[in-house]
């Protein structure tokens, strides 16, 4: 597309960016200030934490959301039992963690620096 075309694309795109993560954030918030533990989002709640009736409600619209709830939890237990419930920065320890392979790992290991 010529430059015009774009610059007329932007705001839709931008537009439909906004709706399509808004949902997710505000389920984030709602999940981090309805902590059953009142911690908010941290290994330490989130290990505590019944997959069915604590994460999974949340995770309503996503495919396969109580196994990944269920995920959630273990790797929240995993990264208290292995690592004092700071998130690893490496990466082989971040594939130490349920449910986070080597894709997940070297995003992680970005983003927890």
């Amino acid at each position: 597309p010529s430059e015009e075309q774009t610059t007329r694309l932007l705001p839709t795109h931008q537009n439909l960016t906004e709706s399509a993560t808004q949902p997710q954030s505000q389920q984030s918030k709602q999940m981090a200030q309805t902590s059953p533990h009142g911690q908010g989002l941290t290994a330490h709640s989130l290990a505590k934490c019944i997959p069915e009736t604590d994460i999974a409600p949340l995770l309503s619209s996503v495919l396969f959301g109580n196994t990944k709830a269920d995920q959630i939890v273990r790797a929240a237990q995993d990264v208290l039992a292995k690592f004092g419930g700071k998130v690893p920065e490496s990466i082989s320890s971040l594939k130490e963690i349920t449910g986070i392979g080597p894709k997940l790992a070297e995003i992680l290991s970005i983003v927890n620096r």
